[in-house]
């Protein structure tokens, strides 16, 4: 019987077959995440080694696990009644047939058709479906007048609940791993098919989705975003990953364009986005992926701690040093994590170093890269001193904040100018570095008061210092007080820096990051995240935080921490970067927000009406073009992007409770 959804509909209910699979694992997720009821076959429960994960994802919600053989012929006919969609995805796979046709073929084969046959005994499940020898899938969906659409993903990479590496990882991987027998697979491919192509897991779940769910599906479906080659990857990655020596000069028999290219203009051309378009995107996730995931985590390691310099080509040249105030926090323990993966030395600081639980995701990063971690105050004159000694960037992320202050000039604004100037002193002592990136808010920029609809803000705007003093702050509205001093100490350190950096000849670029989600190695919770999720769960206080930013910015101007990072390394690294940069990726509505949730979470009962008496579309919107002209391109422009990686995020760190889960803490970005 079907299940209901949070708004009491009729729950939609898909059979996934192979649920301990790499592919399968993910669509389940996705299909959960998505509101979904979903039946999954593995052929023995029992094996807690193979299926723990569902066990995990069973909190996302409706997961029934079911035994299932595909050579069994009628084992699947449990699994597939009373659904609406039918996902094949198991196959037969036998790395060391002895006979090819016999031990995989024929098993793929029969085993299609068997579950096939389940679903028209069914009579109301419509398979979506990678098959092994289509053909026959074809010939019996025409035959039995079954709607069928297949599709054909590409090599296929990315993070998955299943606990097994899937093959595909490790060989996209092996340039980095230095693993010569997967380098060879890949260079087999290559001769074979005439390119390296190549999608990521998240965009063939949401694909796999979009073809069930679109009535004029039909055929077949390429699915692949990126064709590259192996020497256009060994560059790539020599270029992005420099701690890791990557040969480039090994492959003199390859092409550096690929002969062919596998398209996937049908599915775009019928409406479907991909979310990882580019090589850079990819690989971030991966690489993340597979430090957590053996064996490819030791072959990893094993090839970063080949060298301790930076190699490229034939010269060795000095890792470069940063330093990142502020590491236990949020955004600086992300930052941290980036210039690690790009092979940047790391020195960051925190109060207290002897804190294992506010500093055990440091410990964690160490295993990347060089990191060293420095006690420092922003209290304290010159404690921040060996912390950039000999650093060519310094990030200043870390902020005093006050969830309570008995006076906010005093125990917020007046610190926050104070410790600024107290770190950039410490650069005008060491004398290497070449750049401070100051992380400031979009705070700074849109708390003023604007009539009327239209407005477009940028690096120009400021917000307006003597209105927020001079304004009585609404009390019922959570951490008030603290928000109208934050943007009074968010324009007054900009100011403060910018007058110092003049007079001492430093380099100072400022980011205006807008409200900032995502991601991050700290253990803790942040009140952004809180917000931005508080219609998922349910929580007054902080959707009535989300309500307060619209009344008072004209829009809820969100931005993903990964995009915040890759834009702080862009400014610090590009030597024509200069003055302040906003940072965000997209300006929604709370109403679009609502509207957009309720479609994409069912499982949540979303009220759509609580902001009925605003409006539709912004009021204000927050510029990041100054940013894009000088060559910056976003990751995540959309809140489907966004939304899917915070409720992911959220239901990792507060153990698969997911947006249900409430964490009451501050924005820890503070020292």
């Amino acid at each position: 019987m079907a299940s209901a959804a949070g708004d009491g509909t009729r729950r939609k209910t898909a059979c996934v077959t192979g649920g301990n699979g790499y592919i399968a694992s993910a669509l389940v997720k996705t299909l959960l995440e998505k509101g979904y009821a979903v039946k999954t076959t593995v052929r023995n429960p029992d094996d807690m080694e193979k299926n723990s994960h569902l066990k995990d994802l069973q909190a996302l919600g409706p997961l029934e696990v079911l035994r299932a053989d595909l050579v069994e012929e009628g084992s699947f006919d449990g699994a597939v009644a009373g659904c609406d969609y039918a996902f094949l995805v198991a196959a037969p796979v036998n790395l060391y047939a002895e006979d090819p046709e016999r031990d995989v073929i024929e098993p793929a084969v029969h085993g299609t058709l068997n579950v096939l046959r389940s679903c028209v005994r069914a009579g109301t499940a419509y398979p979506v479906s990678k098959v092994l020898l289509e053909k026959a899938a074809c010939a019996f969906a025409l035959e039995h007048g079954m709607s069928l659409v297949t599709v054909c993903p590409v090599v296929t990479v990315g993070a998955a609940p299943a606990a097994k590496v899937n093959t595909s990882v490790p060989d996209i991987l092996s340039l980095l791993s230095g693993d010569d027998a997967r380098i060879s697979k890949l260079e087999f491919i290559e001769r074979v098919t005439g390119a390296i192509p190549m999608v990521h897991i998240d965009d063939l779940c949401r694909a796999e989705l979009f073809l069930a769910e679109e009535k004029a599906a039909s055929g077949r479906y390429n699915c692949g975003s990126v064709n590259t080659t192996v020497v256009g990857l060994a560059r790539f990655l020599a270029a992005k990953y420099p701690q890791y020596n990557v040969k480039t000069d090994r492959y003199a028999g390859l092409t550096e364009k690929p002969r062919v290219c596998i398209s996937s203009a049908k599915l775009v051309g019928e409406g479907f986005e991909f979310m990882y378009k580019t090589l850079d995107e990819i690989y971030d996730d991966v690489v993340e992926y597979a430090r957590e995931t053996e064996p490819c985590a030791r072959a990893i390691a094993r090839r970063r701690e080949l060298s301790s310099v930076v190699i490229i080509g034939d010269m060795a040249t000095r890792r470069k040093t940063a330093c990142v105030t502020g590491g236990s926090g949020y955004i600086a323990s992300a930052l941290v994590k980036m210039l690690l993966e790009k092979g940047y030395a790391v020195k960051t600081t925190v109060r207290n170093p002897d804190d294992a639980e506010k500093n055990a995701h440091l410990k964690a990063l160490a295993a990347l890269g060089s990191l060293e971690v420095f006690r420092a105050d922003l209290n304290e004159e010159g404690s921040f001193d060996h912390a950039v000694a000999g650093c060519d960037y310094a990030f200043l992320v870390a902020a005093p904040v006050s969830l309570m202050p008995e006076n906010p000039e005093k125990d917020v604004i007046e610190p926050a100018v104070h410790g600024t100037l107290n770190v950039m002193r410490s650069c005008v002592r060491a004398g290497t570095v070449k750049r401070v990136v100051l992380t400031s808010s979009v705070a700074a920029v849109s708390s003023r008061p604007l009539e009327g609809d239209g407005h477009v803000l940028d690096e120009e705007s400021w917000s307006d210092v003597e209105f927020l003093r001079s304004t009585k702050t609404d009390e019922t509205v959570m951490h008030a007080r603290v928000a109208q001093a934050y943007s009074v100490s968010k324009v007054l350190v900009e100011k403060a820096a910018m007058a110092f950096a003049e007079d001492k000849g430093i380099s100072l670029v400022t980011v205006c990051p807008a409200v900032t989600v995502g991601e991050a190695p700290a253990a803790n919770d942040l009140t952004s995240v809180s917000i931005i999720l508080s219609l998922l769960s349910g929580d007054d206080a902080y959707a009535g935080a989300l309500e307060h930013i619209e009344r008072a910015t004209g829009s809820i101007p969100i931005l993903h921490i990964e995009d915040l990072c890759r834009a702080e390394m862009f400014v610090a690294e590009e030597e024509a970067a200069s003055g302040r940069y906003i940072v965000c990726g997209l300006n929604p509505t709370a109403v679009e927000i609502a509207r957009f949730l309720a479609a994409n979470y069912p499982q949540y009962k979303v009220n759509t009406d609580r902001f009925r008496d605003l409006p539709e579309k912004p009021r204000v919107c927050i510029s990041s073009a100054k940013l894009v002209k000088e060559g910056f391109e976003y990751k995540y422009k959309n809140l489907d992007g966004i939304y899917g990686s915070v409720v992911d995020y959220v239901g990792k760190c507060c153990g698969g409770g997911g947006a249900y889960y409430y964490v009451q803490a501050v924005d820890d970005d503070q020292e």
